[in-house]
């Protein structure tokens, strides 16, 4: 985004367990004020009460799926690009198989 300036939307969907485990949360959040075209969203898993956290509960495929997806005019014409542990990489797929994303529209990155 930075380099390139491209002009291509990008929504980027991060999910935590709580506020400790958000990193880079400030400089997404910068990103999404810069450019017109990038959309950071986040969901916390088990916010902590000393999060103090008012945004979305929940895995992030399935906050994703609720808030964006379903109402997306066509689901199957998105390009996904996850990275997560192995678990919530084969959940979004289950998640994006279910809607008919082609398995050439998603790439990954497993880790942990």
């Amino acid at each position: 985004l930075l380099g390139d300036k491209t002009g291509r939307r990008i929504s980027f969907w991060y999910g935590a367990r709580s506020r400790q485990e958000m990193f880079y949360d400030e400089e997404f959040n910068a990103l999404a004020e810069r450019f017109d075209n990038f959309s950071y969203h986040v969901a916390l898993s088990d916010p902590q009460p000393g999060d103090h956290w008012e945004g979305p509960v929940g895995y992030i495929h399935q906050v994703a799926h609720e808030q964006y997806l379903v109402k997306h005019d066509d689901p199957t014409e998105i390009e996904y690009y996850l990275c997560g542990p192995p678990p919530m990489v084969a959940a979004v797929e289950r998640m994006l198989d279910d809607l008919g994303v082609a398995p050439e529209m998603i790439a990954y990155d497993k880790f942990g």
